[in-house]
């Protein structure tokens, strides 16, 4: 069924990298990959000497056709984290549409999500496009981008969002997005950051703890949520 903009009580936003994932996979990927290079740019990316778009525009320049043949592939043995599923199952009960947004790869999302692309209203990360025939290099895309931030999160929440608004995420890609939403939850990194910036969130483990707060929160019922 296709939720009309006034039937929807809410849109999920969801990140993706250890937030669907139970580990950074990409920061885990691109430490393998990249080492030193990686490093460095995460160094400069958490002490905001980097954009995220900047850092972005640094990794598809080494970004190779080979190298992204390999990721896909070890992204591939991944997992969503436990709860996700259910968590899945509330959202379709409640009528709660969910967009996956995710500051990394495209490919290196739908290798995990592939068989459960059908359940999501958007599925938004940026796409690596090779600039020669020999893929030696990559622009990394997306639509909705800003001056800082290659995948703006918040300008998908303004392109998707019906109802109000919930952010789910844990880094620093979440950052926008969770300041400009009606509902947060945060873990890790993104906690912290929100914790410094006076922004209120909900703190959370797994998604069965974000189904059950949404249940308080009136967004979604417990009849919706199986154990």
């Amino acid at each position: 069924m296709v939720l009309g903009k006034a039937t929807a009580p809410a849109t999920a936003f969801c990140d993706f990298d250890g937030t669907i994932t139970a580990v950074d996979t990409f920061d885990l990927l691109m430490q393998d990959t990249y080492g030193d290079v990686w490093r460095r740019i995460k160094a400069d990316l958490l002490c905001f000497r980097l954009t995220l778009r900047e850092a972005m525009d640094q990794l598809g320049a080494v970004l190779t056709a080979r190298h992204l043949t390999a990721l896909e592939k070890r992204m591939a043995t991944f997992v969503p984290r436990p709860g996700f599923l259910r968590f899945l199952d509330a959202m379709d009960h409640a009528g709660i549409p969910v967009v996956v947004v995710s500051g990394g790869f495209l490919p290196l999302v739908e290798a995990v999500l592939r068989e459960h692309r059908h359940r999501f209203k958007a599925v938004v990360a940026g796409l690596p496009v090779p600039q020669d025939q020999e893929g030696t290099r990559h622009h990394i895309h997306s639509p909705y981008s800003s001056e800082e931030e290659l995948v703006a999160k918040a300008l998908v929440m303004d392109r998707y969002g019906q109802g109000r608004t919930i952010a789910i995420g844990d880094g620093i890609t979440d950052l926008r997005m969770a300041e400009a939403a009606d509902v947060v939850f945060a873990r890790d990194l993104l906690a912290g950051l929100l914790t410094e910036r006076g922004v209120a969130f909900h703190p959370w483990r797994d998604f069965d703890d974000v189904s059950r707060l949404l249940v308080q929160l009136g967004l979604a019922s417990p009849s919706g949520i199986r154990s």
